[in-house]
């Protein structure tokens, strides 16, 4: 039987329905984007920063996104390695384009992170 997150977040205290998963791949974005892409020698900050900042089409991201982002990093494969657990605390910025969040790390799962390899086919277009 596979491990599954939910009894993960449950364990951690965390109420999945309180959360939003993002993984996110290694790509390079248009400059029309307003955003930098990632890479494999990315930084925590330069991670941290990228995801703060999603794009502002409720299509790609949710238009009022939960309290807390459990992010993995695509790591080979169909394989995502756990980064960390954001919370966010609102929206600061919105260009219409992007929207920046004020997001830092939380301590929820901080013993599973850079631990936890899930199972992750590709990511589906930049919102996270």
């Amino acid at each position: 039987m596979p491990l599954m997150l939910g009894p993960l977040l449950t364990d951690a205290g965390v109420d999945p329905t309180w959360v939003l998963v993002i993984r996110h791949g290694f790509a390079q974005e248009s400059q029309e984007s307003g955003l930098t892409g990632l890479h494999s020698d990315s930084t925590h900050s330069e991670i941290l920063e990228y995801t703060r900042r999603q794009s502002a089409d409720s299509r790609r991201f949710p238009a009022t996104p939960p309290p807390l982002w459990v992010v993995f990093i695509k790591e080979g494969g169909d394989q995502a390695r756990l980064w960390s657990v954001l919370e966010n605390r609102g929206e600061v910025e919105n260009t219409g384009i992007i929207r920046t969040f004020d997001a830092i790390e939380s301590e929820h799962m901080a013993d599973l992170r850079n631990r936890l390899v899930m199972g992750w086919r590709s990511p589906r277009a930049r919102g996270g």
